[in-house]
């Protein structure tokens, strides 16, 4: 009897568990669709605004071009990095921090797939992350996650608040600690989505989170040609 009353307490641990898993899933899968489905007010726009709601697909032109300020940062493997390190390549360039839960997950998952569907040229486009959460976001832990994860072939970086803040200006990037419990327990609530600058270093595209790898791969063909 003590061995059947066991099993059973067990199976129900195990479909509760189960179900949790499941809730889980469909939050995160409607919460996904829900942000593909928003229009342009919903998008951080920064500097620039959108008009005519229904031809905005998710990506926005800059024009004209925007300069960005040379930074220097390090990357994952504690390296230097200067934004002219990458003159000459476009740059894909994202924003996040690496206990996000969600966004910026999908977001390196996008970056992967869009590299992937580039094929031959995927080298003559950077694809880059700068953390907004400098403070746990070492080069080691960078490189571990990005290791885990299996980003190749996309940069991390980090750094002072402070550099960060001055790179996202002209993009129009904001963030902030929210919700801090405890020294290492908090989010950081940041502007989602990607950037996209030219050879020279100029913002040229804005691609809202959530737009499909395919499109934001089919414009890349299309600079690069």
């Amino acid at each position: 009897m003590k061995s059947k009353r066991k099993s059973e307490s067990f199976a129900r641990l195990l479909y509760g568990i189960i179900a949790g898993l499941l809730i889980g899933i469909s939050a995160l899968t409607i919460y996904i669709v829900q942000v593909q489905l928003r229009g342009p007010d919903a998008v951080d726009t920064g500097h620039f605004s959108v008009e005519g709601k229904h031809t905005f697909d998710g990506a926005i032109r800059i024009e004209p071009p925007i300069d960005l300020p040379e930074f220097a940062l390090s990357n994952q493997y504690g390296q230097p990095f200067k934004l002219s390190d990458l003159r000459g390549r476009y740059i894909l360039l994202t924003f996040g921090f690496t206990n996000c839960p969600d966004i910026c997950p999908l977001t390196l998952g996008d970056f992967r797939q869009v590299r992937q569907l580039l094929g031959v040229h995927a080298d003559e486009v950077a694809f880059v992350f700068i953390s907004v959460d400098g403070r746990r976001d070492s080069p080691s832990v960078l490189r571990r996650y990005f290791e885990f994860r299996q980003l190749d072939g996309i940069i991390a970086l980090t750094g002072s608040e402070e550099t960060v803040r001055a790179i996202g200006a002209p993009l129009g990037l904001s963030f902030e600690v929210s919700g801090e419990a405890s020294a290492d327990a908090y989010a950081v609530n940041h502007t989602a989505g990607s950037f996209l600058l030219d050879a020279r270093g100029r913002w040229i595209m804005r691609y809202q989170f959530g737009l499909p790898p395919e499109r934001i791969a089919a414009e890349l063909r299309k600079q690069l040609m």
